[in-house]
């Protein structure tokens, strides 16, 4: 039996950053003497959109439309590095029965999006262990792993997104053959682009001068991904509401400036696409006037920049390192944890000197009477005289534990000591028999 395995060594916050060093190790173990090429690794970053569809198509035979169910999908490899940690590529060698470990470092490029994941596709970055070997299957492994890339809005080169910029609407109400007032809207936007944490205000002013009332006004930041497919080629697209605010409306022939306070909320998932084939997003504000009835709404569309890096300012120099590991410092025992190692004289050689009233017995060890204990482990010398061995009645024993009750009564923990010259009790088979 054969097993291969990919570790990582540095994932300990579960990502990686374009341009993060990936250090690991190839594990392998086998039961006999294997042939191989090399034993290799390889690192790829992978873009795949998959969905049902249909076509059309013609029976043979007869002329008749007929449609039937295809799967449409797209593969893009976004990049691949391969590293021969042993071996080559041609030739054969012969690795042994046991373990075998090669450890690899390995560099993520700087220009790649970041792991994503819906339900028309992914993209997905790996490694591959893989032990190549000659006309036989070969022993893989694989490993995926995350990437963060963060969306830098200073790559757009557009520094005009930080401008203020506005925006302006009407529309004339009729009611059957009567045209009343106009209803306009303006909007000031301070500027196109939008990073978390980050607060934009947007002014909406809004005039009716028609016999009609406002019944609200509402800001919406959506979100709409593009997946695409070339096998044949088609699209999906998602939309996401990043955000919803709601004011109060406005009655006839009334005036009112409303402010906005857009910021991105906390789990808001901001995609790197730059270098991608198969997906595509882009955001926009749709600020809504809401009509009763049959009169269409009042609508402005704004087309801002999402980000993580605003214009103007930098990534973290030395790229996007991980938080260090956050160490406790550990309780201290009540106990000692080492004890000094206990010096015994040897027997029989020379002029032995032992220490007065140390751990060891003033009997040399050739002497030492039979039956007394261990030199070092109990008091010093004088025997049991005087001494609190053993423990006395009301000592807890540590043996056992009583419980409550039994402690309220006095539970002794271990019998009483034998008095001098008495005789201890006998024993039960004695009565026995």
């Amino acid at each position: 039996m054969a097993q291969c395995k990919v570790w990582l060594e540095n994932y300990h916050t579960g990502q990686y950053f374009p341009g993060s060093q990936i250090q690991g190790k190839v594990v392998l173990n086998f039961t006999s003497e294997t042939k191989c090429r090399s034993v290799k690794l390889r690192l790829f970053g992978l873009e795949h959109t998959e969905w049902m569809g249909t076509e059309e198509y013609t029976e043979q035979g007869s002329n008749e439309r007929k449609t039937r169910d295809i799967r449409i999908e797209g593969n893009n490899e976004i990049f691949a590095t391969e590293l021969i940690l042993y071996g080559a590529q041609t030739g054969t060698t012969t690795l042994s029965a046991g373990q075998h470990i090669y450890p690899f470092n390995v560099t993520l490029p700087n220009e790649i999006p970041g792991s994503y994941n819906c339900e028309y596709g992914s993209i997905t970055f790996k490694l591959l262990g893989i032990v190549d070997r000659p006309m036989a299957f070969d022993y893989t492994d694989e490993l995926i792993f995350i990437v963060v890339s963060l969306v830098d809005l200073n790559n757009l080169r557009k520094p005009d997104l930080l401008e203020s910029t506005s925006y302006s609407d009407d529309k004339t109400v009729c009611c059957l053959c009567c045209a009343q007032g106009p209803i306009e809207m303006d909007i000031t936007l301070p500027k196109r682009t939008l990073v978390p944490e980050e607060t934009v205000n947007v002014l909406v002013r809004l005039s009716n001068l028609s016999n009609t009332n406002i019944e609200g006004v509402e800001l919406k930041l959506k979100q709409s991904i593009v997946c695409k497919a070339y096998n044949p080629s088609e699209s999906r697209s998602i939309e996401n509401t990043l955000l919803h605010l709601t004011e109060v409306g406005l009655g006839a022939h009334g005036e009112n400036t409303y402010t906005f306070p857009v910021k991105l909320p906390p789990n808001c998932t901001i995609p790197n696409f730059a270098f991608c084939k198969l997906f595509k997003v882009n955001y926009h504000y749709k600020v809504t006037a809401l009509l009763p009835g049959v009169h269409a709404n009042l609508e402005i569309d704004m087309y801002p920049e999402l980000g993580n890096i605003e214009i103007g300012h930098q990534a973290p120099i030395g790229g996007f390192q991980p938080p260090p590991v956050t160490t406790y410092p550990m309780a201290q025992p009540s106990y000692p944890t080492s004890y000094p190692a206990t010096q015994y004289p040897q027997a029989g050689i020379g002029n032995q000197q032992y220490p007065e009233g140390g751990g060891i017995s003033n009997y040399p060890p050739a002497v030492q009477p039979f039956g007394a204990p261990p030199p070092g482990m109990y008091p010093p010398t004088g025997g049991y005289a005087g001494s609190s061995y053993p423990p006395p009645v009301s000592t807890p024993s540590l043996t056992g534990y009583p419980s409550k009750a039994e402690e309220a009564a006095g539970f002794p923990s271990a019998p009483p000591p034998a008095q001098a010259g008495q005789m201890p009790p006998p024993s039960y088979d004695s009565i026995q028999k």
